[in-house]
């Protein structure tokens, strides 16, 4: 995670081991054209790991995350786009973050670095476009809003979990929502 969720990036809170949860809003519900995103989880991650940007930017393992522009939508998509010249001064590069030229987005730019972490994950789910429903008696998880949700009942947290270990395999089970448009268009 190195764009999205900045105060939760930036969090001293967050802690190693610490659950991050996606899920549907009306707010998503709008922005991505589809209904009944309510109560459907996107992503899951265990926070395994807490780079900084500069090392997102320079570590091997994280190199097939740099945007290709005119590549696939995985590799446009790409989130390692952010790094420092010998000044210190924040670089912006081509993403989907930046301008329609290539340009630096200031407002992203500032936005996704107030973050300050990459967050690292070995331990994911990814639904996306295919996410499943949230059974009832665990919808105390999900935020009525925009923000973030600490559990305040560990146990609710803890049934999650093993409801979402228990039932899915890790990894990447959909695509992001707002692709529906992009294969849209490849159509014609």
């Amino acid at each position: 995670m190195a764009v999205c969720k900045p105060k939760i990036r930036g969090s001293s809170k967050l802690k190693l081991g610490d659950w991050v949860l996606g899920t549907g809003s009306q707010a998503l519900e709008k922005s991505s054209g589809r209904r009944r995103l309510r109560n459907k989880l996107i992503y899951a991650m265990k926070v395994t790991e807490r780079i900084s940007f500069e090392d997102y930017w320079t570590d091997k393992r994280f190199q097939y995350k740099k945007p290709v522009m005119n590549g696939t939508l995985v590799t446009m998509f790409g989130d390692n786009f952010y790094h420092k010249d010998e000044n210190g001064n924040w670089i912006q590069e081509d993403s989907a973050h930046a301008k329609i030229d290539g340009s630096c987005n200031s407002e992203h730019l500032k936005t996704d670095t107030s973050g300050e972490n990459v967050l690292i994950s070995q331990h994911f789910y990814y639904f996306g476009d295919k996410a499943p429903t949230i059974p009832n008696e665990l919808i105390g998880i999900c935020h009525s809003g925009i923000g973030e949700k600490k559990f305040e009942d560990e146990k609710v947290g803890d049934d999650f979990i093993n409801w979402v270990n228990t039932n899915f395999k890790t990894g990447i089970h959909g695509d992001p929502l707002n692709w529906q448009e992009y294969n849209q268009l490849s159509l014609f």
